[in-house]
């Protein structure tokens, strides 16, 4: 029965190991003084060449996945020239109008990054521009909704100031409206507080598998509340401290060293469940080490929303929110699974801790020495 558990679960797994997650697109767009104006567009380029959007966890869940894998491996030159046979269908599937008329917009430079490990998708930037006949007053956006998920932010530019609007988060191609440039909508403390914290529980469920196969690993080490309790503020407390430092810039450590201690992290928890008996003393100062490690990478993604000064700390707590929300929801689920286990009068250990905690050791390993690699 073990070894039938086990080796599921090893399938089910083999998919995941090899699976990029599916990120929505970042929008900024840029208005300048000669009315020429810019649109950036942050994006995973293999993702939208291949019409995976954000309806899917992982890019191994879409019928293209294959192809995505093929254009993963590129390099960035090929990758690019691949790019120029697809750019008419891409422009298509977005409408960018301004002052009501759409925009023809033409490539001014795209940025790919080095093909990096394979499992967090490869970060393009498109920088488009269009040259406008009058002054802007209002724009309208609308992501393709093949491709689902974008957020959009707009500025009218001057030098040394910060003129960037709010991020207006649009779900599945849902349009933005009409956007007044003159008079834009403010949002208050607490429209951004609740934007942000479904950003941070997006980013654990379902987009972060780092977090979420920690948080299932550390779970699994108990059914005593208390010391469940325990490890779980313990983490939350010092990934909290290190997101802080590095979102007001204290702290910068390369996502070189940061990635491959995450994954490292990931099998250590998960062996510890293996262990006959834990100290939870040990354990506490592990996953707080571990936690310190988990914040720096919340922070390499929460940095792309460039918030602005006034917003930071209203970001950050509602960032921070969602990602303890999205905590909560997992440990409760193992722990009833667990608890029904118990419940049933089977030894929840031999059918779930082990078989789990070793799958996930598995992953956690061989995504360390694949980020070692690349």
């Amino acid at each position: 029965m073990f070894m039938k558990i086990l080796l599921l679960l090893s399938l089910l797994v083999g998919t995941l190991v090899q699976a990029d997650v599916v990120k929505p697109a970042l929008v900024e767009v840029s208005f300048f003084a000669d009315k020429t104006v810019e649109i950036q567009i942050d994006l995973s380029l293999e993702a939208a060449m291949t019409g995976i959007g954000t309806q899917y966890k992982k890019t191994t869940d879409a019928p293209t996945s294959a192809q995505y894998d093929e254009l993963r491996a590129l390099s960035r030159g090929e990758l690019r020239k691949r790019f120029k046979d697809f750019e008419v269908e891409f422009l298509g599937s977005f409408n960018f109008k301004v002052n009501g008329k759409t925009q023809a917009l033409s490539l001014n430079r795209t940025k790919i990054d080095i093909i990096g490990y394979k499992k967090r998708p490869r970060k393009t930037i498109l920088t488009y521009q269009a040259q406008l006949g009058e002054w802007p007053l209002e724009l309208s956006w609308q992501y393709g909704k093949l491709y689902g998920d974008s957020a959009l932010r707009w500025q009218v530019y001057q030098k040394d100031e910060y003129n960037w609007s709010q991020w207006q988060w649009l779900r599945g191609g849902k349009p933005s409206g009409l956007i007044d440039i003159n008079h834009p909508e403010v949002l208050s403390a607490t429209q951004r507080f609740y934007q942000f914290t479904g950003i941070g529980f997006d980013h654990v469920i379902p987009l972060g598998w780092d977090h979420i196969l920690f948080i299932v690993g550390m779970a699994l080490s108990s059914l005593l509340w208390r010391k469940l309790l325990l490890l779980v503020t313990t983490f939350t407390l010092a990934h909290t401290l290190t997101l802080g430092l590095a979102m007001i810039g204290t702290i910068d450590v390369s996502a070189k060293i940061v990635e491959p201690l995450i994954a490292f992290s990931i099998a250590y928890v998960a062996i510890e469940n293996l262990m006959t008996h834990q100290s939870i003393k040990r354990k506490s100062i592990i996953v707080f080490l571990f936690g310190l490690i988990h914040g720096l990478g919340f922070a390499s993604m929460l940095k792309e929303f460039k918030m602005a000064p006034d917003s930071f700390i209203t970001t950050l707590i509602g960032f921070n929110v969602g990602v303890e929300l999205a905590q909560l929801l997992i440990v409760l689920g193992v722990v009833s699974g667990l608890l029904i286990l118990r419940r049933l009068k089977l030894n929840y250990r031999q059918l779930a801790v082990i078989p789990i905690s070793i799958v996930i050791a598995l992953i956690g390993i061989w995504w360390g020495v694949q980020r070692l690699i690349n």
